[in-house]
């Protein structure tokens, strides 16, 4: 398709899923740039003003406008990224595979099928209504440690949206809120010495699992205070690595955390509580050596939640455009984490998510998959959001 006054239809949508799938863009363990390419030509066709910003070598943001540029509009938020294929795929994993009702290939839910939606989307848009501004950020990164966002965040001009819609996989139900996300880091020193006389030493290990404790207790505190969309928040020791030997105290241990931030909370202070939490818990202990315990932390990844009240209007356009193309249209929250916070909080618009595909059954996971008529129902929609609200909003001006 060439003509910019063209939507794309059903087969073009299909084919620029396969497009995607089929250019690798694995993190860790690859780029983004052959991805981001292909989108780049599929935004332009349609007539898009595009602009890329390279947050890393081979790595490119993409911003993508249709309309004039003027405040208001979508904007729609997706990353270029994937998770790494790993084993027990039945055929190559980006070779994309098309049965008649799915699209099978890394990449198909999570999220290249969003982005092939959000395309059509932007080109039948435009063909009805071209006095629409419609807008679309694709960063990379957003797998890992979030830098494509970061970066969008520190060269954003102060543009203002009427909503943002993130096109992560949600099975077409409409998501009004996440949790936030940090990655904390802990090491925990001590002393090594001989098996035979640990006393001579200070065990990190048996400090560790005071700090192991400190979070068990904060985490039963936070189940009784929950959030009253979100619930609450949450902790999970990922990782952890120490000691050298069976018979050597061992000197070092070092833990990866996941926790789960409610609005309001601060992943620095978080963390000085749990350090503090452990110097305690160690100093009371007694432990041979328990003096000589340090502990040290960092915070690797923040990435902030959002709540929309589920009596927005953007709610209600939402999940009526999707309940118009035989779906539930249905409202929820989400365990995950995912960029719509960094939006959220930086432009101040309301803010969704809402995609094809299955983020617990589909992403992530060998043969992963998309539904093509989830595809074509989520292009639709999304067309259907951006009309609805641009009438909304040129009815209360």
């Amino acid at each position: 398709m060439s003509a910019s006054s063209q939507a794309l239809s059903a087969e073009e949508i299909v084919q620029l899923t396969c497009d995607l799938i089929a250019s690798p863009s694995e993190n860790p363990g690859g780029t983004e740039a052959a991805a981001v390419a292909v989108l780049a030509a599929a935004l332009e066709d349609i007539g898009a003003r595009v602009s890329l910003s390279e947050v890393a070598p081979g790595r490119p943001n993409l911003f993508a406008r249709i309309g004039p540029d003027r405040p208001g509009g979508v904007l729609f938020v997706g990353h270029s990224d994937v998770v790494p294929a790993g084993e027990g795929w039945s055929a190559d994993p980006f070779t994309p595979r098309r049965t008649d009702t799915e699209i099978i290939g890394r990449g198909a839910t999570d999220m290249k099928g969003g982005l092939a939606a959000v395309v059509a989307a932007m080109a039948a848009i435009h063909q009805q209504q071209p006095q629409i501004p419609v807008s679309l950020l694709c960063t990379v990164d957003e797998e890992a440690d979030a830098r494509g966002a970061q970066h969008y965040l520190q060269h954003a001009d102060a543009h203002n949206y009427d909503a943002c819609i993130v096109a992560e996989p949600t099975n077409l139900t409409t998501i009004i809120g996440c949790r936030g996300a940090t990655n904390l880091h802990i090491t925990v020193s001590g002393m090594s010495a001989h098996a035979g006389r640990p006393s001579d030493g200070a065990s990190a290990i048996l400090a560790a699992t005071e700090l192991i404790a400190a979070v068990e207790q904060d985490a039963a505190r936070l189940a009784e205070r929950p959030h009253p969309v979100l619930g609450s928040a949450t902790w999970n020791v990922g990782q952890i690595q120490g000691g050298h030997g069976t018979s050597i105290v061992p000197d070092r241990c070092d833990l990866d955390i996941d926790r789960r931030l409610l609005p309001g909370e601060d992943p620095e202070t978080i963390l000085q509580q749990l350090l503090t939490a452990s110097r305690d818990r160690v100093a009371a202990s007694q432990r041979p050596g328990w003096n000589r315990i340090r502990f040290d932390g960092m915070v690797e990844m923040t990435m902030p939640g959002f709540v929309t009240e589920p009596d927005a209007s953007l709610v209600k356009i939402a999940t009526d455009a999707v309940r118009d193309q035989g779906f539930p249209g249905t409202h929820d929250i989400w365990t995950a984490s995912c960029e719509g916070g960094f939006i959220a909080s930086h432009h101040r618009v309301p803010t969704i998510v809402l995609g094809p595909g299955d983020i617990t059954g589909q992403a992530h996971q060998p043969d992963e998959r998309v539904s093509i008529n989830e595809l074509i129902a989520a292009a639709a929609a999304y067309t259907s959001i951006a009309l609805r609200i641009d009438n909304e909003v040129e009815r209360t001006r």
